[in-house]
């Protein structure tokens, strides 16, 4: 579809599931990880589409999205705007809202400002926790990188190992595509991106009066949002909690039919598989 317009900010928006006559189920938006783009979804959103309306959203400066004008001044609190603003457009009044990672921030942020939008929620591989000084530091110096001319790539690659599991190191075709996913993105986004999560706030207390249904999704392997991290995020949403095996911080990339079997059976109002959950009575 062709770009909307949010405030001044040009946003591309993958739209998929409606029928010829206009027609679809529940709406599900997408959001991506950093430093990734809407594309993350592909397999998630051919699961869907024909009992959903999917949208995925790539971020200022990610994908298809042209970058922000002023980097150094995104929050987290903005893109929910933007996300608000997209949603308003298209027509939709609430949604289930996916958010991997950097994606989950900013679920979280939709939550926190927009909560009518939300109507259910599903965290993967992410965290309640703001930032600790050494993660901001280290975001700071990436954003001097780059504000000294450094090139995206030369930082994606180092970031791209990190995103996925031992195992999935070593398939070539898998480590190809999320290089090609992290190397769309333009030295703006990744300035924004940096700053909106350094800035972003805590979101405990949020998650733990949040009224809600929810799913947390987390890669057994995970590295960046371990399985801890979780863990937390279940008992403050008291939500059921699906272990990926054998992946790390993207099994929806890494093991989407085990991704996606959690992600529809949340939707249908059903358990998760036992052989990938655990779950909670808190």
């Amino acid at each position: 579809m062709p770009l909307l317009e949010v405030s001044g900010q040009p946003i591309h928006v993958v739209d998929r599931g409606a029928d010829a006559a206009g027609n679809a189920g529940d709406a599900v938006v997408f959001l991506h990880a950093f430093p990734l783009q809407a594309a993350m979804w592909d397999y998630q959103l051919e699961a869907l589409e024909e009992t959903h309306r999917c949208l995925a959203i790539d971020l200022p400066g990610f994908g298809q999205s042209p970058g922000p004008t002023d980097p150094g001044a995104a929050t987290m609190q903005g893109w929910a705007a933007l996300v608000d603003g997209v949603l308003d457009q298209l027509g939709i009044a609430d949604a289930t809202t996916v958010g991997s990672s950097m994606g989950g921030y900013l679920a979280m942020a939709l939550l926190r400002h927009h909560r009518p939008r939300v109507r259910q929620l599903v965290l993967a591989d992410t965290k309640a926790r703001a930032d600790d000084p050494a993660t901001a530091h280290r975001r700071t110096a990436q954003q001097d990188e780059l504000w000294g001319g450094a090139e995206v790539g030369s930082l994606a690659k180092g970031r791209v190992e990190g995103l996925l599991s031992g195992d999935s190191m070593s398939r070539p075709e898998l480590v190809d595509y999320v290089h090609a996913l992290a190397e769309g993105a333009t030295p703006e986004g990744w300035i924004a991106a940096l700053e909106a999560m350094k800035g972003r706030p805590d979101s405990m207390l949020l998650l733990r009066q949040a009224d809600v249904r929810a799913l947390v999704v987390v890669g057994e392997l995970d590295r960046l949002a371990p399985i801890a991290e979780a863990m937390s995020l279940r008992s403050l949403l008291k939500s059921e909690l699906v272990v990926i095996p054998n992946v790390g911080h993207l099994p929806n990339l890494e093991d989407p039919l085990a991704f996606n079997d959690a992600l529809v059976a949340f939707l249908a109002g059903s358990p998760p598989s036992a052989s990938t959950s655990a779950s909670t009575s808190e």
